[in-house]
């Protein structure tokens, strides 16, 4: 079933969304485009690691933000809600957008609320994530 509400999760209010290239050089991220998922927590934890001085990547088990380095210092973390029909399916819960895209609603969330979707990574998972820094890494905004 295609969802109908897509989010993009950020560190800052964004009016019009604009297509960019992820830092990482994945394949699958190899492409200019506005990434949102069907996942509205995980949109949210994304946009915890919009923030300078810290890396960090996705739990393979749960919906957890691992940080590496540094953490979210940030105040707030905004939500914006797209429509659907400007997305198309790139793998799994998540999709792109090749145009700019203006979110029908944005929300403002505060950080030291949202303790539940992120935490720093224990030494077991920093070896893994040094080992295959790549494969692990979440891509800045």
């Amino acid at each position: 079933m295609k969802p109908r509400i897509l989010y993009h999760g950020s560190n800052k209010k964004i009016s019009i969304l604009k297509p960019r290239q992820p830092s990482l050089d994945l394949k699958e991220n190899s492409m200019k485009a506005i990434f949102a998922t069907s996942n509205k927590n995980l949109a949210i934890a994304m946009g915890l690691t919009a923030q300078k001085g810290t890396e960090s990547f996705g739990s393979r088990d749960k919906l957890m933000i691992n940080f590496v380095k540094g953490y979210p210092k940030m105040k707030y973390v905004y939500l914006h809600y797209l429509k659907f029909k400007d997305f198309k399916l790139n793998r799994g819960e998540e999709y792109i957008s090749t145009k700019e895209v203006k979110p029908y609603k944005i929300k403002k969330y505060k950080v030291p609320e949202l303790t539940h979707l992120w935490r720093k990574s224990n030494k077991k998972e920093l070896k893994e994530f040094l080992k295959n820094r790549d494969r692990w890494k979440t891509p800045k905004k």
